[in-house]
């Protein structure tokens, strides 16, 4: 899986769109979760509406809300809660991941975030995940790490052995935090965007760059 994190504007749900048809065409199943306040956007792109600029294409992915996560019952957006199958999506299209920035635990209750990692993830078919957030990182670089961990099942070990690093993924994140944590605190003039790349190492570019997406607007009107 991979994070999606172009800015605002710059075309995350048509990118998205693109590799859900991807796996349609394919005839795998795919879920997209997204917050109730983007419904209408992700409903227009597969019903049969006049406003569907993309109609033609007959999207069919089933459509549920990160709230559902918290749920056992009820229908949301047509589909049964109660029987709904969660582990049988080939790709999971989380929009906002940002929202899963989180893994923390609580004593005797499933959080958002380890329903979606163990039933919707883990369990059943193997899954593929696609986040999208232009803000995966708000001010831990955790928030990527446990955004990331859904791409491998929380087992870092699945990412390590498929990128070129020195460090464990743990590793990694612990000294990037370090990092952070020492820039944040220099005066306004010498806290620049140069001054932490130039402290973060090889392997925290390395991991980013196996990992996510993020195209400029320039790069985006060239191409």
């Amino acid at each position: 899986g991979c994070i999606l994190a172009d800015s605002v504007g710059l075309g995350k749900t048509f990118t998205a769109l693109a590799v859900i048809k991807y796996y349609e065409l394919r005839n795998r199943s795919v879920l997209v979760l997204c917050p109730k306040k983007l419904e209408d956007n992700w409903q227009t792109y597969r019903s049969n509406y006049k406003t569907n600029i993309l109609a033609k294409d007959r999207l069919n992915y089933d459509l549920l809300f990160h709230t559902d996560l918290s749920r056992e019952s009820g229908l949301s957006s047509g589909i049964d809660l109660q029987k709904i199958n969660w582990g049988n999506y080939d790709l999971v299209v989380i929009d906002e991941s940002h929202n899963f920035r989180n893994n923390d635990t609580y004593k005797d209750k499933e959080t958002r975030y380890s329903k979606l990692m163990n039933t919707v993830i883990r369990d059943g078919v193997k899954t593929k995940v696609l986040m999208l957030s232009a803000t995966p990182v708000n001010n831990r670089f955790n928030d990527l790490r446990n955004q990331l961990a859904l791409a491998y099942e929380g087992e870092s070990e699945n990412l390590s052995k498929k990128i070129k690093t020195e460090k464990s993924i743990e590793e990694i994140f612990r000294r990037a935090q370090t990092v952070f944590n020492s820039w944040s605190k220099l005066p306004p003039e010498k806290r620049t965007a140069k001054s932490i790349l130039d402290a973060l190492d090889f392997d925290f570019f390395e991991l980013l760059d196996s990992v996510t997406i993020a195209r400029s607007r320039k790069h985006i009107e060239t191409f």
